[in-house]
Parts: structure tokens; C-alpha cells; sequence
């Protein structure tokens, strides 16, 4: 058994706040013994009948579920059991269960009450995949609601603890660190967009200042092809030296022998992606060579589509992969970037829930009989993130108009596939018996996307080269897809004809019609094509997208829409539509049909415009143009303005009055006017002030006037406008003579807004510009009466003009 590691320091606390709390959070550094020793100690010291342990990625569970194991002496499947992906091996006498992914969610779906299971534990929750969220959620509320006897124990070795702690309003233990000490080498940075070309001569910098073998990561299998390629002279000339690669899409054999320990009198170079940061111990490595990069999802609200990125990672992440070095004896990590540059990186990496897809999550939820937004969750995913989840269910038949899961919606749940995979999947063995051969064309479209293998950019082209000459990669994945389709390997020709369905079953919101040089998407997205590909296809049915900005068709086949129409009608819709057209100034009254948000079929529609759809056009341009588009007078100019000045001085009172907000609500306030508006120019001569007006009820508008008044009458009798500004002092224009015996400038909104007087001589020409009217008159006045008393000797120009009577008239007529 494996003894004195640090958790076992702990072990009595962690074990006294287990069987005591409902929820304990285990802070722990690699190389504890959180994720090994802890797990069979609980099992063996008898402190739970079932233990379920959750682990971020496939290659770490299963061999912890080995690891543990081998220590009872036992095959994988008796005491220790394993379920992950492709992979169950569990029996009745399975105590301790190693599961991945959204194997837990699909347990906890199953049987909300786990019956006979008393412990969870989420390991290295601090990855934060989105499936590890999920059925963190799901346990809490199941613990919460059906299982008060069930314990729920999240562990890491970098947690943002105190956040957590108040998440999951639990005790926190804390392990010390790894046992041996980890040296840091920095080696700065000459040029980051050529990154990639340091990491080789780093490798051998840390193979000729070091022994032992080393683990490079890197983000992907690209990355790694080049490393191993640029390290071939350097293996020439070392034969002690053996490569090895490490990743989540190899086999279990190509896995095993990159994590087996070099032969005596070898050191390994094992390049590696993501998949060895935790949770994994491959034997003699002492070095760790960490390029600073991943590879990591990203979702692209706009086109819909989760494409993977290159990214720095964060410091936590930088942690984990030093701690491999640091498993076994005293290590070194080699760091590509200047110490400075690693000290303001993020503190942790982005959670998957801010940066995915979640109709996933959302499908996950509804079945549980919950909405994203009612889940404890540690964070929140955003509105437009949602919405656009919420739209691709739509589109894929998995919930009603009233946002209800189908039946269809259960069944994709239950698959445990991804919904765009799942649906394509079931549907197609809806569609067989009308196109034979659908079904297993799309296993072979799965397992194509799955297997990320580099091929021609049109399908139809890609699955006969695979077809012919099938990668590892693929043969693996297509396997998989035929059992779970319950078809056999046979070596019929694929039905090919059928690839637009397929495609369109998995990925209705990325059917595209040309436009201009682009394509729209039926989400509405523009994208662009290869420019060697699709030249005479009006129609492209796309599987992948990325690039820049998302916007780069990776991979499509042309298809004509008649052919989809027949098969899956409930992607079209149809609906009369009016609209004005400017350039002729008339409207447009079609039927049409669609396909998402572009136009398959247009014609003309019979009968007259009905009134509701021709209130719609002219919402529609008022919209597009703005309040400009009316021949607004001055009345209404400044309502507009009064209305939104009012919105920001008083926002309890006073709300959704700014242009926005009021081109936001068109068909609440300005609909009801539009019935007989039947011509552009008639729209313009409407009367505004009176819709505007609308907006405000009779107490609102009696407040309007009060604080905000259109006219001040001055001394003189006269009513003056007010002219008002969103940004800035308010103006008053008036001829001197008339505030004569005004002794301070006018005070507005209660004083909120300052008022500037535009002081004029009798022939309306400024002469003073003023927020203090009594400083006016007792200072720059005197000269401005010396000028006008010889300018204009007819009119009245008093020595004291805060106490002279004030007049519109000359001296004469006063």
C-alpha cells in the first residue's frame, strides 16, 4: 500500500468532517495522495458502503481505477470498478467506482436518490468542466431534497477556496504540499507569435542540465507533431533517449506505454497535451517543460459554434502541470516566459459554463425537471448564452414552443450524446425505412467529426477517403457510433446521397445560403468559404466552422433545399410577410418560406395588406431609421428630450423614455397610430407629440411640466422656451430688457439642472452668456449698458436692473 504521503496527515480531520457535515471541501497540492490513497483508504477503513469518484478525463480515471486496484490485488471491476465512455467495469462487489464525464449526471438522472451510494467525490474540481458543474449541481439538490445521509466531498489541488467554501457553506481541510521540492527555470520569451519554435531548444537546455525524463506540454497534436519532429537530430545523436506521445484521442495501448517508466539506463521525452495535468503519474519523469499554452473551447455566441483556441493558461493551471515533476523526488520545471509575464497570468482558468455551449446543460436540466437558472451552480452562465441553447433545442425537436422537453428531447437525454449527435442518431433511424442506409451514414459523420482528423473540406469527399483508408482514430470512433445504433461493420457503399439530411439533423442552425462573396447561416450569422471549394453551390450544408471570428467553413457539402424540405418539412416555416421598400417607396406583401432566418421561396401574396402586417413594415422601419424619420417639430424635439433628461434625474419616476428604450416598445406606443397610415409620407406628417405623450400617465406628464418646463415666464410678461439638452446647462434666449427686476438666474428640476441665460439686445443679438444673473448685474452689466445706451438710446437701460421694471417695449411706450 502506498504510505507516508502528506493526505494521511489529514486523513483523521477529513474523515471526522465527513461522516459529520453533508459537504467538505479537501484542499490538497499534487502528489497528496487526494486522488489515490484517500479514496481506497475511505473504502477500506469501512466509513462508506459505495463510493462514486468523479475525474475530469478518461486517461486519469482509468488508471486510477487500474492503480487502485493492482493495490488489492484485484482486476479492475471487484472492489475497485470503472465507468467512463466506451467502458464499464463494475460488479456487485464494486465499493469505490471511478466515473467520468456525464457518467454521474446520467446515474443521477437515472436514480435522483443514488440509492445505496453515501459518498461523492468530485476530484480536481477546479478544472470546472461543465459536466463536473452539472452533476455537482444535480447531487446538492438531491442531498438536499431525497438524500440527507448523502456526502458530497470536492477536492483540488488549487481551489479558489474561499469562494468555494461559501458556495457549498462547508468546512474546508487543507493538506500540506507535495514531498518534494520543484525547482523554477524561466526561460523569457523572444517573440510570442513564434513560440512554438523555443520549446525544442528547451527541451534540450533541461535534457542537458537535468537527468531523469521529462514531460512537455503542449496544446495539441499539432504542436506535438512539430516538437517531435524538431527533436529527431536530437534523438539521432542520443540513443538513450525515447519519445513518446501522450493525448485523450489515443488508444489505451498508445497511453500506457507513454506513461510506463523508461528502461533502465533510458529517459523518456513524453509529449503531451492537457490530458497529463492531473491526476497522473508517469513514472521517472523529474522534469517538466510547460510551454504556458492549451487548447481550449470557446463558444462563438454569434455563429453558434464551439471552436477551439490557443491560450495562455493561468498560474493555477501552471502549478498543476509542475507538480508532475515533484511526484517521485525533487523536480525542475521549465517555464517558456519570463517570470514577470507568469506572475500576471489569471489566477484560474475561465470555467467551462462562461465559454460553452450549454444546450447540454439546459436539455440536462429540463429533463431533471429544473431550469438552468434554478441550479446551484458556483457561476452563471449569461443571458445570450441561453437564449442561444434554448434556440438550437428548438431547432432540433428537443423542446416544445413552450420551451417543455419532448419525448424526442428524453430519449436524446437518456443516449447520453451530445444533442446535435444524439438527435442525428435517433432521427436517422426515424428516416431509415423511407432512406435506406441513413442511419449508418450517420454513425460514419460522428465518428468522422469525433476523430478531428485533418481531410478534404467537403464531406462527401472526406468520409470515402476514410471509407477507403480508415485511421485508428476513426475505426475506434465508428465502432463506438455503430453499437450504440445497434448496426454491424459491414462493407456496404454509404449512402451519400443522404449527407445534406444528416448534416442538417446535427446542425439545422448551420445551413447557409450564398450571399454576395459569404454565405448566411440559417442562425443568421454570415460566414465565408474556402475559396477553392462550393464555387456553383448556392446551398452548403456545414459541419464545422472556426477560424477568425468563427466565420471559416471548415467543412460542408452542397445540398438543394427541396431535398431537406422533404425530408425534415419542420425546418421550413411559412408566413406572409410585408415590408417597405424605400427605393420604390411601396410595400412588399409576400408569402415566403423559410429555412431559419433566410428566405428559401418568395411570391406574392394574395389579397390586400392586412392592417397588423402593415403596422409590422412601418415598426419595422421606424426601427431601422430612428425617430428621425418623422417630420418632428420643435415640440416634439424637446418632449424627447425633456422625457429622457427626466429618465436620468428621477429614475424611479421616470423610466424607459430614452430613444432606446422607446424604439424597443414601438408596438406599446406607437402601434395604435399606424392602423390608417397607409403611405410614407403619411407616417412622417404623424403626430408624434401626441404618441410620445402616451408614455406618460396624466400624473407623470403634470410632473413633466413642473420640473421640466417647455416656457419660464420672465418679468416682463413674456413666455420664453426652454431649450434643454441631455448633456449640459439648459438655455434661456430672452432680450435683456425682459428679466429686468430679476434678481437670480431661474432655478429647473429643482435646481438639478442649471440654467443658461442668453441674455439679447433689442435687435435679438447675444450680449451676455450667464448661469449667475446676479453676479451679471453687479459686474460685466456696466459695460454692456454704456454700449447700449449709445447703440440703442430709445430703449431702457436703468442704473440698478435688479430692481428697474422690466419691459418689452421702448422708454416711450413704458
Amino acid at each position: 500500500m502506498i504510505t507516508a504521503l502528506p493526505i494521511q496527515a489529514v486523513y483523521n480531520e477529513l474523515v471526522s468532517q465527513l461522516t459529520t457535515q453533508p459537504r467538505v471541501l479537501l484542499q490538497a497540492p499534487p502528489g497528496a495522495g487526494k486522488s489515490t490513497w484517500l479514496p481506497l483508504q475511505l473504502m477500506l477503513d469501512g466509513h462508506f458502503k459505495r463510493i462514486i469518484m468523479l475525474e475530469p478525463r478518461r486517461l486519469a480515471a482509468r488508471n486510477i481505477a487500474s492503480f487502485l486496484a493492482a493495490q488489492l490485488g484485484e482486476p479492475v471491476g471487484e472492489r475497485v470498478g470503472l465507468r467512463i465512455r466506451q467502458e464499464v467495469k463494475i460488479s456487485a462487489r464494486t465499493q469505490l467506482e471511478i466515473v467520468t464525464e456525464g457518467t454521474l449526471t446520467r446515474l443521477l438522472q437515472a436514480d435522483p436518490e443514488l440509492q445505496g451510494v453515501d459518498l461523492l467525490i468530485f476530484d480536481e474540481f477546479h478544472e470546472r468542466s461543465l459536466a463536473a458543474d452539472t452533476a455537482l449541481a444535480f447531487a446538492l439538490e438531491s442531498q438536499q431534497a431525497l438524500r440527507d445521509d448523502l456526502h458530497v466531498l470536492v477536492m483540488s489541488a488549487t481551489l479558489d477556496s474561499e469562494r468555494y467554501q461559501t458556495f457549498l457553506s462547508c468546512p474546508l481541510v487543507r493538506s500540506d504540499g507535495r514531498s518534494f521540492a520543484i525547482d523554477e527555470v524561466y526561460v523569457p520569451l523572444k517573440d510570442e507569435s513564434r513560440w512554438l519554435e523555443q520549446i525544442p531548444p528547451m527541451v534540450r537546455q533541461a535534457l542537458h542540465e537535468q537527468s531523469g525524463s521529462i514531460l512537455v506540454f503542449l496544446p495539441g497534436q499539432k504542436e506535438i507533431r512539430y516538437v517531435a519532429d524538431a527533436l529527431q537530430d536530437t534523438l539521432s545523436s542520443c540513443p538513450e533517449l525515447i519519445l513518446a506521445t501522450l493525448s485523450g484521442d489515443q488508444d489505451k495501448q498508445a497511453q500506457q506505454a507513454a506513461i510506463e517508466p523508461a528502461p533502465a539506463g533510458k529517459r523518456k521525452v513524453v509529449l503531451t497535451t492537457n490530458v497529463a495535468e492531473t491526476s497522473l503519474t508517469i513514472e521517472g519523469i523529474r522534469i517538466v517543460v510547460d510551454s504556458g499554452k492549451r487548447r481550449a473551447s470557446q463558444y462563438n455566441l454569434r455563429t453558434g459554434v464551439s471552436e477551439l483556441v490557443t491560450q495562455s493558461i493561468s498560474r493555477s493551471s501552471a502549478v498543476q502541470r509542475a507538480g508532475r515533476a515533484g511526484r517521485i523526488e525533487a523536480g525542475v520545471v521549465y517555464r517558456l516566459g519570463s517570470q514577470a509575464l507568469f506572475e500576471r497570468r489569471d489566477a484560474h482558468d475561465r470555467p467551462d459554463i462562461l465559454c460553452s455551449d450549454l444546450s447540454g446543460l439546459m436539455l440536462e436540466a429540463k429533463v431533471w425537471g429544473s431550469e438552468v437558472h434554478e441550479l446551484a451552480l458556483l457561476d452563471t452562465p449569461s443571458e445570450a448564452q441561453l437564449a442561444k441553447a434554448q434556440a438550437l433545442l428548438h431547432s432540433l425537436e428537443l423542446i416544445d414552443d413552450r420551451e417543455r422537453v419532448t419525448a424526442l428531447g428524453k430519449q436524446v437525454q437518456a443516449l447520453g450524446a451530445d444533442p446535435r449527435y444524439g438527435h442525428m442518431l435517433l432521427k436517422s433511424k426515424a428516416l431509415e425505412a423511407e432512406y435506406p442506409g441513413i442511419t449508418r451514414l450517420g454513425c460514419y459523420m460522428i465518428a468522422l467529426l469525433e476523430s478531428r482528423l485533418s481531410s478534404s473540406p467537403e464531406l462527401s469527399i472526406a468520409l470515402q477517403q476514410q471509407v477507403a483508408k480508415p485511421h485508428g482514430a476513426f475505426r475506434q470512433q465508428l465502432s463506438y457510433w455503430l453499437r450504440r445504433a445497434q448496426l454491424q461493420q459491414t462493407k456496404e457503399d454509404l449512402a451519400i446521397e443522404h449527407l445534406p439530411i444528416v448534416i442538417a439533423l446535427a446542425f439545422p442552425d448551420r445551413l447557409a445560403k450564398r450571399r454576395g462573396q459569404g454565405w448566411v447561416l440559417a442562425n443568421g450569422a454570415g460566414v465565408n468559404a474556402h475559396k477553392a471549394y462550393w464555387l456553383d453551390a448556392s446551398y452548403l450544408a456545414i459541419a464545422e466552422l472556426g477560424g477568425h471570428k468563427g466565420q471559416q467553413i471548415f467543412s460542408a457539402t452542397a445540398f438543394e433545399p427541396k431535398q431537406l424540405q422533404a425530408a425534415l418539412p419542420y425546418l421550413f416555416s411559412e408566413r406572409d410577410v410585408c415590408e417597405f421598400e424605400q427605393k420604390s417607396a411601396q410595400f412588399i406583401h409576400e408569402q415566403r418560406t423559410y429555412l431559419g432566418h433566410w428566405v428559401y421561396i418568395a411570391k406574392p401574396a394574395q389579397g390586400p395588406v392586412d392592417t397588423t402586417l402593415r403596422t409590422q413594415a412601418w415598426l419595422a422601419l421606424v426601427r431601422q431609421q430612428g425617430l428621425k424619420i418623422f417630420n418632428a417639430c420643435t415640440d416634439c424635439e424637446d418632449l424627447l428630450t425633456r422625457m429622457a433628461l427626466a429618465q436620468q434625474l428621477y429614475p424611479q419616476e421616470f423610466q424607459g423614455l430614452d430613444e432606446t428604450s422607446l424604439l424597443a416598445r414601438l408596438e406599446t406606443w406607437l402601434a395604435p397610430y399606424l392602423d390608417d397610415i397607409r403611405q410614407l409620407p403619411q407616417l412622417k406628417k404623424l403626430d408624434l407629440h401626441t404618441a410620445l405623450l402616451s408614455n406618460l400617465e396624466w400624473a407623470q406628464q403634470q410632473r413633466l411640466k413642473a420640473i421640466l418646463p417647455t416656457r419660464i415666464t420672465v418679468p416682463s410678461g413674456s413666455s420664453i422656451r426652454v431649450q434643454y439638452q441631455l448633456d449640459g446647462p439648459a438655455r434661456l434666449s430672452v432680450r435683456m430688457q425682459e428679466v429686468y427686476g430679476m434678481s437670480h438666474s431661474p432655478v429647473l428640476c429643482e435646481g438639478r439642472i442649471p440654467v443658461l441665460m442668453e441674455l439679447l439686445s433689442p435687435a435679438q443679438r447675444p450680449l451676455q452668456l450667464t448661469q449667475d444673473l446676479a453676479h451679471f448685474w453687479q459686474s460685466s452689466y456696466r459695460e454692456v449698458q454704456k454700449e447700449m445706451k449709445g447703440r440703442y438710446p430709445k430703449h431702457f437701460w436703468p442704473d440698478d436692473p435688479a430692481t428697474a421694471q422690466a419691459t418689452n417695449r421702448v422708454k416711450s411706450r413704458m
